[in-house]
């Protein structure tokens, strides 16, 4: 028996058209949209890549930073920044549930989309 209702994959096909719209957009060299436990949602990114454990280092990664947030006043983060010699990784915490991963090359074009990120996050939170 197939328990996928049609308002999840409605839901799935729609998060997954956003992400590739984002991927596309910026020329990014992958992004996942992740539950705050580590749980992979939707990734679109290489066979390569171990997305299971990095995302699950992410969601630490974001734990921490929103613990720091409130030892600073209860302030909510905006983006954590991490950069490689070769990419740079951005996290976006989207609600209490969900966060987005950014995978940036060099050639990426991210300014295309930072001024309608944040469109595309309630949107992806909205779904989950």
């Amino acid at each position: 028996m197939n328990y996928m209702n049609n308002s999840n994959l409605g839901k799935i096909k729609e998060a997954n058209q956003l992400l590739h719209e984002l991927n596309q957009k910026a020329n990014l060299d992958g992004i996942i949209f992740a539950y705050r436990d580590g749980g992979v949602i939707i990734k679109i990114i290489g066979d390569e890549f171990n997305s299971k454990n990095f995302t699950s280092m992410c969601a630490s990664v974001l734990e921490s930073a929103v613990g720091i947030g409130e030892t600073m006043g209860n302030r909510k983060i905006n983006k954590i920044i991490t950069e490689l010699a070769e990419k740079t990784i951005f996290i976006f915490e989207c609600d209490n549930k969900t966060f987005l991963i950014m995978i940036v090359k060099k050639e990426s074009n991210i300014n295309l989309i930072f001024s309608k990120l944040q469109e595309y996050i309630q949107s992806l939170a909205k779904l989950y």
